[in-house]
């Protein structure tokens, strides 16, 4: 049986886990939102603006990958905390 606070810790790791979900869902909406390359810029100015989009690609891609492990541990800890006897 779970023990209430095993319980309490339980439901705040769930509501984390969710959080973690939104947040790594807006990034994903954000990442979409941003162009592939410059169609406005020419010369040193669309390659120093390609080169910044593609570093943000790539922050945002790394940055919704470490969120999704640690949503993934999070919902493994809730998990564990369900299967916990008291």
């Amino acid at each position: 049986m779970i023990t209430p606070p095993d319980a309490t810790a339980q439901l705040a790791l769930q509501f984390q886990a969710q959080q973690l979900r939104i947040i790594n869902e807006r990034l994903s909406y954000v990442r979409a939102l941003l162009p592939l390359a410059s169609i406005d810029w020419r010369g040193p100015a669309q390659q120093r603006f390609d080169d910044g989009v593609r570093e943000l690609h790539r922050d945002l891609a790394r940055t919704r990958s470490l969120i999704e492990s640690i949503e993934s541990r999070t919902m493994n800890a809730a998990s564990q905390m369900s299967s916990r006897v008291g």
